[in-house]
């Protein structure tokens, strides 16, 4: 009984946030629309571009093109990464009450540090991706080959059929089982928006708790689009630009935002960590703005710095994080 209950509070949870996301869609719809529509046509670009150069140089899908192909993939990543995370900081303005401009999904562009910072969690979170896929690249590619090994040990017997599809079963659940097991970085961009203070290991960190025992209502809230990414694709991809992948984002925007307010029970899980905190005595008042010069310049930065982080008080200095909830 207690299972069924918590399967209705997950699907009711489930519809709320669809709910909210497409309230915000309509109220915001050319906005959503707008930003959908720069990163997909950038991406489309580039591929545009790679397409034409290598029609130019007559070069086939093989090995030999394979750098160029390589180029042009990771010049897309670099700059379409940075701007997917924008529109995260723009669909979190929403949800906290700041109606953020267009150019806020251009945040990570606008100060050197910050763009460093936003790749060096992208590629922190891709090197964790890739240590989960490349095992399953290898043994599925060793799976593939070995069906003509199995043929020749069993030529003409139906236990090699048997053998193959136990193994593909197998390997089929474990893949799924620890699909399920990576989203416990799903959370990583909404608290790396939310809280940029924090190290890169804090955020991985913070995502595994945000996404504990939350990894099954995840995964059902990513598979309740299917319907939808099939007829996206079914349109050639307009519908993608026009409701789909905003549909998503501001989706996936809510349910963070309700899982970080379920979770911050005593308003500090986002908290920098205490080594931003240098030369501290008690009961002194001190400038901190210098630490944070970087993100003071700018102009989309979502932390209000004051010219005194630190009050003076007779048992302890105490920082405020001024990132709201």
């Amino acid at each position: 009984m207690a299972d069924a209950n918590i399967n209705i509070n997950i699907k009711e949870r489930r519809k709320y946030f669809k709910r909210e996301a497409r309230f915000l869609l309509r109220c915001n719809y050319i906005k959503q629309i707008f930003m959908t529509a720069i990163i997909i046509f950038i991406s489309f670009g580039i591929r545009a571009i790679k397409l034409n150069i290598g029609e130019f140089l007559e070069a086939e899908y093989n090995l030999a093109s394979m750098p160029l192909d390589m180029i042009f993939d990771l010049m897309s990543l670099l700059i379409t990464m940075p701007l997917y995370i924008g529109v995260i900081y723009v669909n979190e303005g929403l949800f906290a009450g700041k109606n953020l401009p267009v150019s806020g999904m251009f945040r990570y562009f606008a100060s050197s540090s910050n763009l460093i910072d936003c790749y060096r969690f992208v590629l922190s979170v891709g090197v964790r991706l890739c240590a989960f896929a490349l095992p399953f690249l290898v043994f599925g590619t060793l799976i593939a080959s070995g069906r003509d090994l199995l043929d020749e040990i069993f030529p003409g017997n139906i236990t090699a059929d048997i053998i193959m599809l136990g193994i593909s079963a197998v390997y089929i659940i474990a893949f799924i089982i620890f699909a399920i097991f990576m989203t416990r970085y799903f959370a990583a961009a909404f608290i790396f928006v939310k809280n940029p203070c924090l190290s890169i290991y804090d955020v991985i960190k913070k995502s595994s708790q945000l996404m504990k025992r939350k990894k099954m209502e995840s995964v059902k809230l990513i598979l309740s689009f299917s319907l939808w990414i099939v007829l996206s694709h079914y349109f050639a991809g307009i519908l993608f630009i026009f409701f789909t992948l905003p549909y998503i984002m501001l989706s996936y925007t809510s349910y963070m935002s309700y899982l970080l307010i379920e979770k911050e029970k005593d308003g500090e899980f986002l908290s920098p960590a205490n080594d931003y905190i240098e030369n501290i005595e008690s009961g002194v008042n001190t400038d901190l703005s210098a630490i944070f010069e970087n993100e003071a310049k700018n102009p989309f930065d979502i932390i209000d710095i004051d010219k005194f982080y630190m009050t003076s008080d007779a048992d302890s200095a105490v920082m405020t994080q001024k990132t709201k909830i």
